[in-house]
């Protein structure tokens, strides 16, 4: 194996652990959008239409059957996975300011996550906490580290600074 070998096995390498680690980073961003259904289907949709556009254009430089056949999964694939990524990104990034932003206080639930288990008799340490709160009619269940609205009863208004995305989607930036 030369050595351009050698070097484009190591970036491509580096290049799927680098988009494990930011699909890692980006999720604790998913809990705290308003729609991210919309942002992820809409992801998937340009990932579907790019990748069957590259596909198209590369027709060409497959001779054998099973060289098509790659290069199609390939060329679906790809996009179909770093899409939903990039648009958070993206859609993060390039946000607006955070405006305080009322909505409907309703329950603030404390969780904990532990891989390995529990010992018998030991105290269960807080993770994370649930807030969940009702936007234009609909309930929305976000997360923080801390505790967010220790005041605050069942019904009251509260302020959450939300930031609208590039593409529309908002998000509470804690």
């Amino acid at each position: 194996m030369g050595l351009k070998t050698k070097l484009l096995v190591f970036a491509a390498i580096l290049a799927v652990l680098g988009t494990i680690v930011l699909y890692v980073l980006e999720f604790q961003w998913f809990q705290n959008y308003f729609r991210a259904k919309r942002l992820v289907m809409g992801a998937l949709a340009a990932g579907l239409v790019s990748g069957l556009t590259i596909g198209f254009l590369f027709r060409k430089k497959a001779d054998e059957q099973v060289e098509k056949m790659q290069l199609w999964a390939a060329c679906i694939t790809l996009p179909l996975l770093l899409m939903p990524l990039l648009a958070s990104l993206t859609n993060r990034l390039f946000a607006q300011q955070p405006k305080p932003t009322p909505v409907e206080f309703w329950e603030e639930k404390a969780f904990t996550m532990n891989r390995y288990g529990q010992l018998k008799g030991q105290r269960p340490d807080t993770s994370g906490y649930y807030i969940f709160v009702v936007k234009e009619g609909e309930m929305v269940r976000l997360e923080s580290d801390e505790p967010v609205f220790l005041t605050a009863q069942k019904g009251d208004t509260v302020l959450l600074p939300v930031r609208k995305g590039l593409f529309g989607v908002a998000f509470v930036d804690w």
